[in-house]
């Protein structure tokens, strides 16, 4: 046996390995998530750079990939950007399979993304639409930007669960 090296508050930790966090089921996540995984910003950022293994989506949302996100991803990420992070409290539920559903808040796809998703067949494919259109409280403090294209409303419907929350039909049928 050699001698250990001395470790001193000076000695660099070696990087936790981040390849865990992209399975198949999680290639999207917030920057706060990537905290609680163990990610701080400046690793993130690192991890974004151009020609880096993750893009940043939208303001605070991540793509755990490098290459274009799928329709899912996409819409999965407008969601995360809408939402407001959870703090504390009731943890997240899991769904009918038993893996954790995501809580997306009030946040909920409108407009013709979710005519889509209801199967609506005059409506364009999810992969042909450039923004998701997202209903989310009047007074929630957001802009549209990337893909996310939000809509205010002072009178939140019950969303209705396909895929993803979505506006009932009374209001995706008038666009908000």
């Amino acid at each position: 046996g050699g001698k250990l090296p001395d470790m001193n508050h000076n000695t660099p930790l070696s990087p936790r390995p981040l390849h865990h966090l992209a399975d198949g089921s999680r290639r999207v996540l917030t920057t706060a998530q990537l905290r609680a995984h163990g990610v701080s910003a400046a690793q993130a950022a690192e991890q974004c750079r151009p020609g880096g293994p993750w893009r940043q989506l939208l303001p605070g949302v991540v793509l755990l990939h490098p290459g274009p996100p799928s329709s899912a991803e996409r819409l999965h990420a407008v969601l995360l950007y809408t939402t407001r992070e959870r703090t504390a409290g009731v943890p997240v539920q899991p769904g009918a399979d038993g893996t954790p559903a995501p809580s997306y808040g009030e946040a909920m796809i409108t407009g013709p993304a979710a005519l889509t998703l209801h199967g609506f067949t005059s409506t364009p494919p999810l992969p042909s639409l450039e923004t998701f259109d997202v209903l989310v409280p009047r007074l929630r403090r957001l802009r549209s930007t990337g893909c996310a294209r939000i809509v205010r409303t002072s009178d939140l419907p019950t969303p209705v669960r396909v895929t993803v929350p979505q506006a009932p039909d009374s209001v995706r049928a008038g666009g908000a």
